[in-house]
């Protein structure tokens, strides 16, 4: 279900944002106007290309008269592409209406969608999007809702192992490497596009830039990020609830983990007499399995060992984050040996189990 924080949160970060929709099959577009509804009224302005589709039109005409404003346009290949229609677009969505470019069904073809993409990043759209069936990207069993170039290179090169056809991936990649700009294939079934939009977990497959990945220390502004990067975690029960108030006076425990100035897992450090407890560790899903978190780790134990820290202890309820906790050096130990502060402020009814990773000896 999705949380309050999490709705709040995107979409205060997508406010204003522009994003585009190119829809292969009109009736794709059928199935998602109620999402379209959603973001529009979330104040994320869109431009929807679709090929002409009478009984599409029909239902927007429909649905105009009840108060919504979409606006559709008729336009030719050539029109795509130039200055005059992109002013038009521009005036349109400064109105506050959501554009519905008709393409002529004769133009289905492989150069209409490198229009549409010029379009869309000549207009500053922030994604472009892909409705479509299968659009969770599969390679080896494995899915990749955000692959990186190098996957996306062995999933082109070893097709019988993946889901997308090798043009199609190699469009993409192509497409999004030229441009810079994001892509998202996503499910052409209602609420697709709301969960990609406004959740953590997303919904389709993001083909995206390989952005800096920065570790820094949290302010006072990622409050409302960091509680909303835990609400998964809080919810299937592996973390502890947080009050605003808590973060908020804990803010210099946190250190983050950014891509392109967007957290994608933090962590934070909590000084007990001369240990120091790994507290709140978590991860974007859509950016697991990628070594951050490891990273992340490596660098608050630097942190605790110069600060002069005998050790570092951390508690999970989950089996696999305990392994991993193992693999990076840490070893079991029983609750009752980590420190008395500690313990005296601790819910010992919590099925957890604890890990302490011991610095050596200078």
């Amino acid at each position: 279900m999705l949380n309050a924080l999490e709705l709040l949160h995107y979409s205060h970060k997508f406010r204003d944002r522009l994003f585009a929709f190119y829809f292969e099959h009109s009736h794709d577009c059928h199935r998602l106007l109620t999402d379209l509804r959603v973001l529009h009224t979330a104040n994320i302005r869109q431009i929807l290309f679709c090929y002409t589709d009478q009984q599409l039109l029909r239902k927007l005409e429909l649905w105009n008269r009840s108060g919504q404003n979409f606006l559709p346009l008729e336009v030719d290949e050539e029109e795509l592409r130039s200055a005059a229609f992109m002013g038009r677009l521009q005036r349109i969505l400064a109105d506050g209406a959501l554009p519905l470019v008709l393409l002529p069904q004769e133009t289905h073809s492989v150069e209409t969608r490198e229009d549409v993409i010029h379009c869309a990043v000549a207009m500053g759209a922030d994604k472009v999007f892909f409705p479509g069936p299968g659009a969770n990207l599969k390679f080896a069993g494995r899915n990749l809702s955000c692959p990186t170039p190098r996957q996306l290179e062995e999933a082109i090169s070893q097709p019988s192992l993946c889901n997308y056809h090798p043009d199609e991936l190699r469009f993409l990649a192509t497409q999004q490497a030229l441009h810079k700009i994001e892509m998202v294939r996503v499910e052409a079934e209602p609420g697709a596009v709301f969960r990609e939009v406004f959740t953590h977990f997303g919904s389709g497959t993001l083909f995206t830039n390989q952005y800096p990945d920065i570790l820094r220390q949290a302010h006072e502004s990622d409050v409302v990020d960091i509680l909303a990067i835990m609400q998964p975690y809080v919810r299937e029960g592996t973390l502890k609830e947080m009050s605003e108030d808590e973060v908020l006076n804990t803010i210099n425990s946190f250190t983050l983990y950014t891509v392109n100035s967007q957290i994608v897992a933090l962590a934070a450090l909590i000084d007990y007499e001369d240990c120091q407890e790994l507290a709140k560790l978590c991860t974007l899903p859509r950016y697991q399995a990628r070594g951050r978190a490891r990273q992340l780790v490596l660098e608050l134990l630097k942190k605790s060992r110069e600060a002069g820290k005998r050790g570092l202890f951390a508690l999970t309820v989950s089996d696999n984050v305990g392994e991993f906790f193992q693999q990076l050096g840490f070893e079991a130990c029983q609750r009752d040996t980590l420190p008395q502060a500690w313990q005296d402020s601790y819910d010992f009814e919590r099925p957890s189990k604890s890990y302490f990773f011991r610095f050596e000896d200078p």
